[in-house]
């Protein structure tokens, strides 16, 4: 059942009238199993909606990875996704990192890097976290 779809501002794409928000399934505040996000994306998805938002530092790229695998076997025109770009994921300095809220996440230290190489680099890390091609 999707909703009535509604233009995206002056993009060309159309989304549905309510989106997902990704930080839940990427263990923001609590953590949750794989198949808890897997059935709460697929709950979004049977209630109409087709705009999916995530981001690298939702449970340190748990998020992106749980919404590209719940979502890779629907077809890619059918849905939006939307992530965000400078914050690149790395291998932690110390033991004593920010995890932004966000529990039992993978080891890795947030770094803000806004400039063009890094925004393009947030973005392809993104994509292979998601498993899609755009």
């Amino acid at each position: 059942m999707a909703l009535e779809p509604r233009p995206l501002g002056r993009s060309g794409l159309t989304v549905s009238a309510f989106g997902f928000g990704g930080g839940p399934i990427g263990n923001l505040r609590r953590a949750i199993s794989d198949e808890a996000a897997t059935a709460t994306v697929d709950a979004a998805w049977d209630a109409g909606a087709r705009y999916f938002d995530t981001a690298p530092l939702y449970g340190h790229g748990r998020s992106e990875m749980r919404l590209g695998a719940a979502l890779r076997h629907r077809p890619r025109d059918e849905f939006v996704l939307a992530t965000k770009v400078g914050r690149l994921l790395r291998p932690p300095r110390s033991r004593d990192f920010e995890r932004h809220g966000f529990v039992d996440t993978p080891d890795c230290e947030v770094v803000y890097d806004y400039s063009r190489d890094g925004a393009l680099r947030s973005f392809e890390e993104s994509l292979a976290r998601l498993g899609l091609d755009r």
